[in-house]
């Protein structure tokens, strides 16, 4: 029932976007096309911040999902969804823009803190509290709650597949690391993800280019096959368009809001400046590390293995293990672990921030708490219904940030 809802809920928020990206990038001229000669030489001063922010940003959307949703989007709707995540993503950069604006132009300082997101200008420009709180609610839902337990769950249960360690050694193993990253909130989050994301998109892209080197007399084959699928008319009616613009979606967390949250830390006004930070970003995730993904499944022979109940972890785990053999099983585990552990710590850090908003204060003890809790769960928790929850969740969120954009739409114009 809830897979039901869920699946219908994002057939109707993936319409809604499709239809406001095209909307604000005509309404506001193509503004994330046209940033380069407008950036300021000014506020060097902020240049290495703006990369740990770009680096936070880049931690919370480069997860599993970035490999196991593109895995799933070929299976469901084949090659030419890759093109159309491409084409996606030049139209839903423009949340990108946005929520960069959005979250440097209306945040707040509580108790000495910068905080910003789709609840702080719902409330200061709208003047609706009560959707700010809906809002509020359903970010600590999905973030603090139910993106953690699912990762934690995918990195307890590789470990536990490929080493058979105990799953209650592990768990406590996991907690302690992210009991370790989140402690001193903000300061300490940047400086794991700062660590982290440079060393996992260079593992990532070195493994992409290793298997299109291998193969490289498949890669023009399968480049001809994405564009003759995407744009079979068919294709172009159906599935492919379809799953290419939710699978886009899904891993730049486009319409979301999450952006905002991150950029309202920074101390730099310039939202031009941080807008051009994030767009890279935006497009590093859907060109780069999702294009990797495709051609690291293509170049198998994934469509002779019969796949039951995918999840698309077990298609990246095939493929791994068919480019790189036994020693590919650790290296899937090693790319998922990393993939899954940064966006815990993301996660954490959307979810106190909400947490903060939502009850006025500094203190980040109760996220603690819930992150604690939730680990420990986490180990022995079926994720069946929670990624049904999570798309319901991330949908409403998506819509709601939407809808506040449009009623914003003239002050958007104007700042």
């Amino acid at each position: 029932m809830l897979t039901e809802i869920s699946s219908l809920l994002w057939i109707v928020t993936t319409i809604i976007i499709i239809i406001a990206s095209i909307f604000f990038s005509l309404y506001l001229k193509f503004p994330q096309f046209s940033l380069s000669n407008k950036v300021k030489k000014s506020d060097k001063n902020n240049v290495k911040e703006t990369f740990k922010l770009l680096n936070l940003t880049l931690a919370g959307k480069i997860g599993v999902g970035s490999i196991s949703g593109i895995a799933i989007s070929i299976i469901v709707g084949g090659k030419g969804t890759l093109f159309w995540i491409w084409i996606s993503s030049l139209f839903l950069s423009i949340f990108t823009y946005l929520e960069t604006k959005t979250g440097i132009k209306y945040r707040e300082n509580i108790n000495g803190q910068k905080i910003g997101g789709p609840q702080v200008y719902i409330e200061r420009v709208l003047k609706n509290r009560k959707l700010s709180k809906i809002y509020s609610i359903l970010i600590i839902f999905t973030f603090l709650y139910a993106f953690i337990l699912i990762q934690a769950n995918t990195i307890v249960s590789s470990f536990e597949s490929i080493f058979s360690f105990n799953k209650l050694t592990l768990t406590l193993i996991l907690l302690i690391f992210v009991l370790l990253s989140i402690r001193k909130g903000l300061k300490g989050i940047t400086k794991v993800v700062s660590f982290l994301v440079p060393i996992m998109g260079l593992i990532y892209i070195l493994i992409g280019l290793y298997v299109i080197k291998v193969n490289h007399q498949l890669t023009f084959m399968i480049l001809k096959d994405i564009f003759k699928e995407a744009f079979n008319i068919k294709s172009l009616a159906t599935i492919p368009f379809i799953i290419g613009f939710q699978r886009s979606i899904f891993s730049n967390e486009a319409g979301m809001g999450s952006t905002s949250f991150v950029v309202a830390t920074s101390n730099s006004n310039d939202y031009i400046k941080e807008a051009k930070i994030q767009l890279f970003g935006m497009y590093f995730i859907t060109l780069v590390i999702c294009t990797i993904s495709a051609f690291i499944i293509l170049t198998t022979n994934y469509e002779a293995y019969n796949f039951q109940n995918i999840n698309g972890i077990e298609i990246i785990n095939y493929s791994f293990f068919y480019h790189f053999g036994e020693f590919g099983m650790y290296l899937s585990n090693l790319v998922v672990t990393l993939f899954a552990f940064s966006t815990i710590i993301t996660s954490y850090f959307y979810g106190e921030q909400a947490l903060k908003y939502l009850f006025k204060n500094k203190t980040n003890t109760l996220a603690k708490i819930i992150v604690i809790i939730v680990i420990v769960l986490s180990a022995n928790v079926s994720t069946g219904n929670i990624w049904a929850f999570v798309d319901i969740a991330t949908s409403l969120t998506t819509i709601i940030n939407i809808y506040s954009l449009f009623k914003m739409r003239k002050e958007l114009k104007k700042i």
